[in-house]
């Protein structure tokens, strides 16, 4: 464990209830450790292709941390203390609460995120961010379900870890979860804007586990953008928001 404090961070309301997962999306772990722990982050210091290159070097940036970074080498950092509230997770919902900045810990994995082409997150990391999430479940009295990724509590505005996060790996190891094999033959394919209690039934089953979406038994945008977030974390193999039966069956065992 290395220390690396952030004055980015205040007094919690909330209890504890969640790990949250997220990718650093720059440029290298030097880049993001200073984002994460810089206290008056000015555009010129970070660019990249998420900013305007016309904007004003000298524009203020939101300030950002994180309680833990877990290097490519399995390094891990830690730079605000769990019983402070770290500035990580943002606008989102998860089983039908907000604030998630004062519910959470936030543990930030070295990877250049979809920005810079989503490479693959090496064995030595995933084996240190299991072993740190160990620690944190037992200590915090959490379970396997109170692991998420940023895109699940915003799906309509975060992607990270990603579609090539190991999540599989990380139920294996006991610290996530993963649905049982699905059965998709009894399941039909939900066609965009549909109305039927079959979307119902999807949107029950995404909700029950922790997703944002009401149970409007329309297939609208707020359900394809919850569709899309649970592929990237549960079937990787194709992300596009289509409610196919493959799908279905996996939000339902996830559910069951």
């Amino acid at each position: 464990m290395i220390d690396l404090p952030s004055p980015n961070l205040d007094d919690r309301w909330l209890p504890i209830e969640l790990v949250v997962l997220h990718y650093t999306g720059m440029q290298s772990a030097e880049v993001a450790l200073k984002r994460l722990t810089d206290p008056e982050p000015r555009a010129g210091r970070y660019p990249g292709p998420w900013q305007d290159p016309a904007l004003d070097p000298e524009t203020l940036l939101a300030r950002v941390s994180t309680h833990y970074v877990v290097g490519e080498a399995g390094e891990v950092w830690r730079l605000v203390d769990e019983e402070k509230r770290a500035w990580h997770a943002g606008q989102g919902h998860w089983r039908g609460a907000a604030e998630l900045n004062s519910r959470s810990i936030g543990i930030e994995i070295v990877n250049g995120g979809h920005d810079f082409g989503l490479p693959p997150y090496p064995d030595a990391q995933i084996a240190a961010v299991i072993a740190l999430l160990r620690d944190i479940l037992a200590r915090r009295k959490l379970t396997p379900r109170d692991v998420i990724g940023h895109s699940d509590l915003a799906p309509d505005r975060k992607l990270d870890p990603g579609e090539r996060f190991p999540w599989a790996r990380l139920a294996e190891a006991g610290v996530s979860v993963w649905p049982a094999a699905p059965a998709p033959t009894i399941y039909r394919d939900l066609a965009a804007g549909e109305t039927s209690e079959a979307v119902a039934a999807l949107q029950r089953d995404l909700a029950r586990f922790g997703y944002s979406v009401a149970e409007s038994g329309v297939f609208d945008a707020q359900t394809a953008s919850v569709v899309t977030a649970f592929q990237r974390r549960f079937r990787a193999a194709r992300v596009d928001g289509v409610a196919d039966a493959e799908t279905i069956a996996l939000a339902a065992a996830l559910a069951a």
